[in-house]
């Protein structure tokens, strides 16, 4: 599923926080973890389709945001749990989702119709948004699992 794709851009963003370059991160502990090359493949390619080509600076995450940062109402509180507020943060924080990310995921969210949604579910809901977004970028689909692909 693309949600573990996701889980494997966390975890390679949170290095890069670390100040570790891309080819420096242990693959080793993601094939450790259940994740396969394939997983792992759409992440790298995730990234390397959504760095500037520019020659501009890389994603880093953990930077502070410039301008005014996304309050959630109360009724959008009541539908992410406190810990998928947390990861919805995170994912901002790490540059997974952009502003216009989040606010897709939040409207997502609140048309679902349920309440408290969790880690797991937000992680889905990214999943969505992200490769939707590539798609509608005209992007490349590096990053889209091919059907025949064994994922968990």
């Amino acid at each position: 599923m693309k949600d573990r794709v996701v889980e494997i851009l966390v975890y390679i963003m949170a290095e890069m926080q670390e100040n570790k370059q891309l080819h420096d991160i242990d693959l080793l502990h993601l094939r450790d973890r259940g994740y396969t090359t394939s997983e792992i493949s759409a992440a790298f390619s995730w990234l390397y389709e959504n760095m500037p080509s520019d020659g501009a600076e890389s994603i880093r995450p953990g930077r502070a945001a410039h301008g005014s940062r996304r309050m959630l109402h109360d009724a959008e509180k009541a539908v992410l749990s406190t810990d998928a507020q947390g990861y919805l943060i995170q994912l901002g924080e790490l540059g997974i989702l952009d502003d216009r990310d989040i606010e897709t995921l939040i409207e997502r969210a609140m048309t679902s119709g349920y309440i408290g949604l969790t880690v797991q579910e937000v992680r889905e809901l990214a999943a969505a948004v992200l490769f939707s977004r590539d798609r509608r970028a005209g992007g490349t689909g590096h990053s889209i699992l091919n059907n025949e692909d064994t994922i968990h």
